[in-house]
């Protein structure tokens, strides 16, 4: 398998002008990918568990910013065309497998933080689905901050 690795040099955020970023999960990584989209004028929904301790979170910031939706895992998967697994790793083979994989069909981009699911085979994306992986340099709060 080949990899291309890419740099903030090499974006057009245009590519996604029209399209919904679905975050899985709103912890570290999650609310600072998640925000930092939205505030780039992204299109984004975060699915999280109701009633999660993250859910008030997440929709603190949906009250100031109208791209931005939290909603129930199932739904965003649903909604995305681009669906991001921010959680756990040792939670996220199991929440994809329940909870996302039924909604990745052809033409969405599966994205990771890191590789670790996709590595060891815990998650195979279905063929028609395009993997990415979105790797910070550091803790979701330096993330944010920077």
């Amino acid at each position: 398998m080949a990899i291309n690795k890419y740099y903030d040099s090499d974006c057009n955020l245009g590519m996604l002008d029209g399209k919904t970023v679905a975050v899985i999960g709103f912890g570290s990584q999650g609310h600072a990918h998640s925000e930092n989209l939205a505030e780039s004028g992204v299109n984004v929904v975060v699915g999280l568990r109701k009633g999660s301790g993250h859910w008030e979170k997440a929709a603190k910031f949906a009250e100031t910013h109208e791209n931005f939706k939290v909603m129930e895992v199932e739904e965003a998967a649903k909604a995305g065309d681009v669906v991001m697994m921010l959680v756990p790793d040792e939670l996220c083979a199991d929440i994809y497998h329940s909870q996302v994989e039924p909604y990745m069909t052809e033409g969405k981009a599966l994205a990771f933080a890191h590789g670790f699911n996709i590595h060891f085979k815990t998650i195979v994306a279905p063929k028609n689905v395009d993997v990415i992986m979105i790797a910070p340099k550091g803790p979701g709060h330096t993330v944010r901050s920077q």
